[in-house]
């Protein structure tokens, strides 16, 4: 498989591990009575180990390196608290104020924020595309949040600012590590990041304090958040990382949202108003239009680039 085939498909793995992971979680919060600041310490810290435990059999002493860099090492500090920490703080809470779909189409606007993040530093300006999707993005949260009525909010405060503080912690955990990705590898980088924001959370969550009622299905549910929604979601989306970069990797983790909506309307039974759904759809269906862009352009590229080689 060609590079870009691999990272399409780690990115697209990525999108869909997550979707579902949320609705896990939603189960475990209203069936189980787990709380999201203790099962997203659960999920870092269990997660953290285990990948690094991974990444120790596979390159031995390898995984302390990251820590003998001073700049390495801080730059790890702050991918893990503003990264990983607070990427899967904001969003799990979100889910348990609201649920899984609209955390996840709300968190998903962080594309839009990557590509004028991009255009920015590239110090280029943004073409009617880009603009279109902007606007339209914020359309769709404003039809989320109010269903178009500018004077109610029907969508809580706290799930919003939730939901939009975790599109910006996305935002940072994809563009900041690249470097170190690509140093260290993903295994290192993400379990490092898993552990040190699960730590930061300990006296937030009081770790020690098991909350809910446990039974084997609980215990099974939180490995799968753990394993299916951690390791192998991370571990898929920032290895896209390392294939697209960051803008195309998150556009192509465009499953997320479409799972996580259908997995809420069918295994947890939510009801969606008609604004809500055109919301979900125009955010959708706006940022995946800048995947298709970005594929349009570099086939474009790669035939002009064949014509000139005949010629």
């Amino acid at each position: 498989m060609s590079t870009k085939g691999k990272g399409i498909m780690f990115s697209v793995a990525g999108g869909v591990f997550w979707g579902f992971s949320g609705v896990v979680g939603k189960l475990l919060f209203d069936e189980k009575g787990l709380t999201a600041d203790w099962l997203v310490t659960s999920r870092l810290v269990f997660g953290g180990i285990l990948m690094l435990v991974y990444a120790f059999c596979k390159n031995r002493g390898k995984i302390f390196s990251l820590w003998k860099d001073k700049k390495t090492a801080g730059s790890m500090l702050l991918f893990g608290t503003f990264g990983m920490m607070a990427c899967q703080l904001s969003y799990f809470c979100c889910v348990q104020y609201s649920n899984p779909a609209t955390a996840t189409v709300l968190q998903y606007i962080s594309p839009a924020i990557i590509m004028l993040l991009t255009l920015f530093m590239e110090k280029k300006m943004p073409e009617i595309l880009d603009m279109a999707v902007l606007v339209a993005v914020i359309g769709g949260v404003f039809l989320m949040a109010t269903h178009g009525d500018v004077h109610t909010l029907v969508l809580s405060k706290k799930a919003l600012l939730l939901g939009l503080f975790s599109a910006a912690a996305v935002t940072f955990y994809t563009m900041w590590p690249v470097k170190m990705l690509k140093r260290f590898g993903s295994a290192i980088v993400i379990g490092w990041g898993m552990l040190v924001g699960g730590i930061l959370l300990f006296p937030l969550s009081r770790f020690w304090e098991v909350p809910g009622k446990w039974d084997g299905y609980t215990v099974g549910m939180v490995a799968v958040v753990i394993v299916i929604g951690t390791i192998c979601a991370f571990g898929c989306f920032l290895k896209g990382v390392v294939y697209l970069g960051p803008v195309k990797s998150s556009l192509f983790a465009c499953m997320e949202p479409l799972v996580s909506t259908v997995l809420t309307v069918s295994i947890l039974h939510e009801r969606f108003a008609t604004a809500d759904l055109i919301g979900i759809l125009i955010i959708i269906l706006s940022v995946t239009s800048l995947a298709v862009r970005d594929v349009w352009e570099e086939k474009k590229k790669e035939q002009e680039g064949e014509c000139g080689v005949i010629s």
